[in-house]
């Protein structure tokens, strides 16, 4: 495995880092302490650090002043408003947060990769270390990139990495395409003459039957509506309306909200088409009032075909095993970069026991496995070699 003298003593202190990071996890947006953190090793490490990127977002820049176009390695800072189970030592100090996804490795990873990169002589090309907020809310890529950072620290392609729970340990995986998928959200409401439902169900809008329709509708939709290799998904996750106390009346609202997901940008411009249509026809037939709000978050995270075989590349010169990742429901604001410039997503074995890498994202058995650290740094050490290489 390539990997620079001092390797042993650097993820000695990442992994330092990490811990202190864990026991101190800030939400989305609020990432304060943990970009003092960042800034303060980028300058340390002999950076250029720009802070307050669309919110608290850190920016270090190594400067090797070569002519070809600089690259953006990128990591995620915040946490969950989850209450941590996980029972080791670095638990969460505060109440009900928690890093149940991996941010403090990532950043831990990443700023263990500036320090060695910035003594590299064999980088030859500026590499901009991108430290992003509110990953988790789905908007933190696209404040930095509306506050400038495409603009001010222009980049020929963006790479990402995240831990993989189920992957070993120095295992990585990536593939080419659509990777993993947009996601959004609705809300349908259905409004009419509420009334009784025993004696006089005639006179009211039967809203229970219409919302009982629309959800039948959605499968009809991902059924009929696209390809049947094209992955959609259609959920309900909550359902409200009438009264548990009162079985005998027909409400006048009920609300139900639900989850979408698909992998292009075509087939969400269709789901934003089907879902209306379908909430109006159902209305309609029903004699009833709808309103149906439908956003989407996360935008398809799409890899470019070079950039990902640059990462493929990089993992093959460390002898590690690369699986070829699966497409994942699961969603991710990198694709914001993506969208933008050539991009790549690299997927790093946490492990496989429960209680050693292996429990999932987000859930409050989580931690982060610092086993991963060097083969993380190591990996971003390796793809700017490669990448100085094209």
């Amino acid at each position: 495995m390539t990997m620079l003298p001092d390797i042993d003593a650097l993820c000695a202190a990442m992994t330092e880092v990490r811990r202190d990071l864990h026991a101190h996890p800030e939400l989305s947006l609020d990432e304060v302490r943990t970009a003092d953190v960042v800034a303060r090793h980028l300058q340390e490490s002999g950076l250029d650090v720009t802070r307050g990127i669309g919110g608290h977002g850190v920016v270090g820049t190594l400067r090797r002043g070569g002519n070809q176009p600089a690259i953006m390695f990128r990591a995620d800072m915040d946490a969950l408003a989850i209450e941590e189970a996980s029972g080791v030592a670095h638990a969460s100090r505060t109440a009900g947060v928690m890093h149940a996804c991996g941010h403090d490795g990532h950043t831990a990873m990443l700023l263990g990769a500036a320090r060695a990169l910035a003594d590299d002589p064999a980088v030859t090309r500026d590499i901009h270390f991108v430290f992003q907020p509110a990953e988790e809310r789905y908007c933190g890529a696209q404040r930095m990139i509306d506050d400038g950072l495409l603009t001010r620290f222009p980049c020929g392609m963006a790479f990402g990495l995240h831990n993989a729970p189920g992957l070993p340990v120095g295992t990585f995986a990536t593939r080419t395409g659509p990777m993993m998928a947009a996601a959004g959200i609705f809300s349908v409401v259905f409004t009419g003459t509420g009334g009784h439902g025993g004696g006089r169900p005639h006179l009211a809008a039967d809203l229970t039957l219409a919302l009982a329709e629309f959800t039948i509708g959605l499968q009809t939709v991902i059924r009929r509506g696209f390809a049947p290799l094209d992955p959609i998904v259609l959920t309900l996750g909550s359902v409200q309306g009438g009264n548990e106390n009162a079985s005998n009346v027909m409400p006048a609202r009920v609300k139900a909200t639900g989850t979408m997901r698909c992998f292009t940008q075509d087939n969400c411009d269709l789901i934003d088409t089907a879902l209306s249509a379908l909430a109006e026809r159902v209305a309609l037939v029903n004699g009833c009032d709808v309103k149906l709000d439908a956003q989407w978050e996360a935008r398809p995270l799409v890899t470019d075909p070079e950039a990902t075989e640059i990462a493929r590349a990089a993992v093959r010169t460390l002898g590690r095993d690369l699986d070829e990742a699966p497409m994942t429901t699961g969603a991710e604001d990198f694709s914001d970069l993506t969208q933008a410039v050539p991009s790549s997503f690299m997927l790093i074995g946490n492990g496989v026991e429960k209680g050693a890498g292996g429990d999932a994202l987000h859930a409050p058995t989580y931690d982060f496995n610092d086993e991963a650290i060097p083969h993380g740094i190591a990996y971003w050490t390796a793809l700017a070699r490669q990448v100085s290489q094209t």
